[in-house]
């Protein structure tokens, strides 16, 4: 008996590391660079039916939710599960969200359907979320993230969130060519 233990105590290690194996880890689709920055501006927008305003507004709404959509390594409806400020390692003042993902639209998220946001004191971002806590836990948002590595090698992520509503999920769709799998069909039938 005393000889098997050290035999299936070596094939359960290495199923354990095989299931972790076959789980992908979140990685940088590629370089965040600066165009990527102008999207994923670690900032909140707080509009609403910015298509129903029209003229200038809806359009340049348009080319922005079609630019993260088409640029994002993951689109997911989220709720805002924390807030919390504090100082970042260059001492600058520092908002980290935790957004818990209700439902991922393209790409992978963490398995644990978190995902950590900051943004820093001077950055764009930064004002979108001060003053705005509790509006930021009031409602489902739409996260649109870029993953990057930061200095230490951390995969972090670079992100823009949007108020979730019904347009908003279609323009999604309509970017990045979605196709509802259970969506009715037509069948023609032709006949000679």
């Amino acid at each position: 008996m005393r000889s098997l233990f050290p035999f299936a105590l070596g094939c359960a290690l290495a199923l354990g590391a095989c299931s972790g194996a076959s789980t992908p880890a979140i990685q940088p689709s590629a370089p965040f660079t600066p165009e990527l920055a102008q999207q994923f501006d670690d900032s909140v927008d707080y509009a609403e039916n910015v298509e129903d305003l029209g003229g200038p507004q809806a359009s340049s709404w348009r080319r922005q939710v079609d630019g993260l959509a088409s640029n994002a390594d993951a689109i997911a409806v989220v709720r805002i599960e924390t807030v919390t400020s504090g100082n970042d390692a260059a001492g600058a003042r520092t908002y980290r969200l935790t957004s818990a993902a209700r439902s991922v639209i393209h790409g992978q998220i963490p398995p644990d359907h978190r995902v950590y946001l900051a943004v820093s004191e001077g950055e764009v971002g930064f004002n979108t979320v001060r003053g705005n806590e509790p509006r930021l836990q009031s409602r489902d948002y739409v996260l649109f993230a870029r993953w990057y590595t930061d200095e230490s090698g951390v995969v972090r992520a670079h992100w823009h969130l949007s108020p979730q509503s019904t347009a908003l999920i279609q323009r999604i769709h309509d970017a990045i060519g979605f196709v509802d799998p259970n969506a009715p069909r037509e069948t023609v039938i032709r006949r000679d």
